[in-house]
């Protein structure tokens, strides 16, 4: 008995040995998400708590022990993203198992090894060790659910406050963490008004008190805002938005310059409709389960069951961050920052192990009956179909958005294909469902992340795999500007990748960059109050300068006054 306990307990280092797999492919990935590298990078390594302009405190305070690298900063990043990612997969066991098999819940950890959400320990960026925090968050709050103590549940605040300082998102899930603790308590104690109040408060306070606290302590008075520098949204959406300054296919195609608030109301909608068809074919049956657990919950007076919570749980965050990411995105387009080509799917991807989990936990439910089945389906094949013709056609595939997006929206057959795969599976799921939840929580679901996972690992090894001439352009300027201020140093080029590249290469904090055509001649009036000028492609210069030093596409020029 004793060996086979151990032989099968042997199986959890499966997703580990995975999860290395999933690193190894994306450790020579070289920067690709442009200026938010940048930022990111700077703040956490070269700037003052206090003067950054995200509110993500302790990223950057433990990303600012890649400043000991020197040089090799980027490796040690990924190192650091590594242990987080294993973390992320290691908490996913954990909550799998507390309703799944041994066995199964290594399955699920494995699934998570190789899925999309693999693909930001590449990146300088906060998602790995917000996935991390986030998983981390859920299974506290399912910890603490079983608990009598109304007091616990200052503990899944307190995580998520946490949490709101890898990432300033994490707040906009506060509702409905606070809403779970407020419902879970009140079916728990018999219908008590006091009791889930208590719940719900403690909840509150303990990210308020997590989220102001800290934030306080690491960056003074600036650590009290809750969003940093992303500023007040009252007022903004009053001007006038320019017909050129949103894409024309989502907001109609109208050449008339619109109100900041029609721009607001278009973009908000169809961008709501995109995120919502994107979860379904992602994991429709589930989080179709989930609303319908969701609902028949609230019509109860019974306990909520452990299995039940999950549910209820991840309905609630999905629907808070669906709606959350839709007005953002409709917001920043209606301010001026262009988003209506873009669908940020990576402020909720932290949710994908949780939609293995549920996948594997769809045959412990009663089915609905069959009319109530098609329906369901209708909505999920509708979705399904509609989002893999419209994304490719719409949005940008960029990374900078998502994970699991842009492999396979790279291709519109495939993704059309993956749309066919899962809407067969749901009408083969309104036929017989009992066999249905079994293809689609062990086949389905698990095969759609993998296919996302190696398709976005192709895509980035394609284009981000081996050194460009802007990355050796920095690599170069860097050894001569490390103790030149950034504000002195300005990056020229034609494309934002190319720019940013360079300036993430450079490693120091505010520096200017200007982009302009192929050909284009930089007068004295374009590098105002600079030293230096890294200049990319074909770029003619007629101010004073002296060349530092120059390769294939780029120069280094001294601004000689």
């Amino acid at each position: 008995m004793v060996t086979k306990l151990r032989a099968e307990h042997a199986w959890i280092l499966a997703p580990f040995a995975l999860a290395l797999w999933s690193i190894s492919r994306v450790w020579t990935i070289l920067p690709s998400i442009m200026q938010d590298e940048y930022i990111y990078s700077s703040q956490a390594r070269n700037m003052p708590f206090a003067e950054q302009f995200f509110s993500n405190y302790i990223f950057s305070w433990v990303m600012g022990l890649t400043n000991n690298c020197g040089i090799e900063f980027y490796t040690c990043t990924k190192s650091i993203n590594a242990v987080f990612f294993m973390g992320t997969v290691l908490l996913t066991f954990l909550i799998a198992v507390r309703f799944l098999s041994f066995r199964w819940s290594v399955f699920v950890a494995s699934v998570t090894a190789v899925s999309p959400i693999a693909i930001p320990v590449s990146f300088f960026m906060p998602e790995t060790m917000y996935f991390f925090m986030m998983t981390l968050t859920i299974l506290a709050t399912l910890v603490v659910s079983r608990r009598e103590s109304w007091l616990l549940w200052l503990i899944p605040g307190i995580s998520l406050g946490a949490t709101a300082l890898v990432k300033p998102h994490a707040i906009f899930m506060l509702p409905a963490f606070a809403l779970f603790a407020f419902i879970f308590a009140y079916k728990k104690f018999d219908s008590s008004w006091v009791q889930s109040v208590k719940a719900a408060v403690a909840v509150s306070v303990g990210f308020l008190t997590t989220k102001l606290g800290l934030g306080f302590a690491f960056a003074g008075s600036e650590g009290l805002k809750f969003f940093g520098g992303y500023g007040s949204p009252i007022g903004a959406l009053t001007r006038a938005v320019s017909a050129d300054e949103v894409t024309q296919g989502a907001v109609g195609g109208q050449e008339a310059a619109k109100s900041g608030l029609e721009v607001f109301a278009t973009v908000a909608s169809t961008h709501l409709i995109a995120h919502a068809a994107a979860i379904l074919l992602l994991a429709g049956i589930p989080i179709v389960l989930s609303l319908r657990v969701t609902y028949s919950v609230s019509r109860t007076k019974q306990p909520i069951s452990e299995v039940s919570s999950l549910f209820v749980l991840v309905s609630l965050i999905t629907v808070s961050m669906l709606g959350v990411v839709a007005l953002f995105e409709a917001y920043v387009t209606a301010t001026g920052d262009d988003h209506s080509g873009r669908l940020i799917l990576r402020y909720y991807e932290f949710l994908i192990p949780q939609f293995l989990i549920m996948g594997l936990l769809l045959p412990r439910f009663t089915d609905s009956k069959r009319l109530f089945r098609i329906l369901q389906g209708s909505l999920i094949v509708a979705a399904s179909m509609l989002f893999t013709i419209y994304y490719p056609l719409t949005f940008a595939k960029l990374f900078t958005d998502s994970s699991t997006m842009p492999g396979m929206g790279n291709s519109q057959g495939l993704f059309i294909f993956v749309g066919l795969f899962v809407s067969c599976a749901v009408v083969f799921w309104i036929v017989n469902p009992e066999r249905g939840n079994l293809i689609i929580g062990r086949v389905i679901i698990p095969s759609v992340l993998i296919l996302a996972l190696v398709m976005s690992q192709s895509k980035l090894i394609e284009v981000n795999g081996t050194p460009a001439y802007f990355d050796q352009a920095g690599w170069d300027s860097r050894s001569y500007l490390q103790d030149v201020p950034g504000d002195r140093i300005m990056v020229i080029g034609q494309t934002r990748a190319q720019v940013f590249t360079v300036k993430f290469w450079i490693d120091e904090a505010n520096i200017k960059d200007l982009l302009v055509g192929d050909g284009s001649v930089i007068t004295p009036e374009n590098v105002v109050d600079t030293d230096y000028v890294v200049m990319l492609g074909n770029i003619g210069i007629k101010f004073p300068h002296q060349v530092i030093t120059e390769g294939e596409g780029y120069r280094l020029v001294k601004h000689v006054r």
